[in-house]
């Protein structure tokens, strides 16, 4: 992201921040299926990527269990500020919660699984998704969700998502299949979703590869 469009996200959630999770409380079914998908297991290095006020940190704590770890960032500290109040003491073993955007964020350990919840704009940037997946072990679980546009032909409901999402989103690219990048670094990738809805899941397994970036084996499966 750069450094004008970072300015602007976080101007845009210091004033949104207090009210997030009161207008977002709809999509809270989607992203416990999100969760469920990355199949936690106790002992797990689990992170929140763009973790915003925290909602799916608890979820994430109570699966790694007392043995894990739950990593998570965000750019904006006014997101953090909340989150930070969201894990009760003593729910898992470690929990690391960093101000950082995507694209320079760095885990203290390697992620077993990395959960991308209504950060549509962290998984359209290349950059972003190099940084964050290479620091993932080989085969690590990855689950994305978040807002897609419905069927074409439905153009006075996308218009209407275009409109009310202006507020959560800085860049509409890739509204039509957000995950198109995502499904370029991940193995057994798979789509949840339909023309009828505005919801997806999609999930998937860190690819292995030899030298070079992730991102460069990426650009070759385009």
């Amino acid at each position: 992201m750069s450094e004008g469009r970072l300015a602007q996200a976080l101007a845009h959630y210091r004033a949104l921040a207090p009210r997030y999770d009161h207008y977002t409380r709809r999509i809270n079914a989607v992203r416990e299926r999100a969760i469920a998908s990355l199949r936690l297991k106790p002992g797990d290095v689990v992170v929140d990527a763009g973790c915003g006020t925290g909602w799916c940190l608890p979820f994430l704590a109570r699966a790694v269990g007392p043995a894990g770890t739950v990593i998570a960032f965000d750019p904006s500290p006014d997101m953090l500020a909340i989150a930070r109040a969201r894990v009760p003491a003593g729910c898992c073993s470690t929990l690391h919660l960093m101000q950082a955007p995507a694209e320079m964020a760095r885990f203290p350990r390697v992620a077993d699984a990395i959960l991308f919840s209504y950060t549509h704009d962290i998984i359209r940037s290349g950059a972003a998704l190099d940084n964050l997946l290479r620091q993932a072990r080989p085969g690590a679980r990855v689950a994305a969700t978040s807002t897609k546009l419905y069927a074409p032909w439905l153009f006075p409901a996308n218009w209407y998502l275009r409109a009310s999402h202006r507020r959560y989103i800085t860049n509409f690219e890739g509204f039509e299949a957000p995950w198109s990048l995502l499904a370029g670094y991940l193995d057994d990738f798979r789509v949840e979703t339909g023309p009828f809805t505005q919801h997806y899941v999609a999930t998937g397994t860190v690819r292995k590869i030899g030298p070079g970036t992730i991102f460069q084996e990426a650009k070759k499966t385009k």
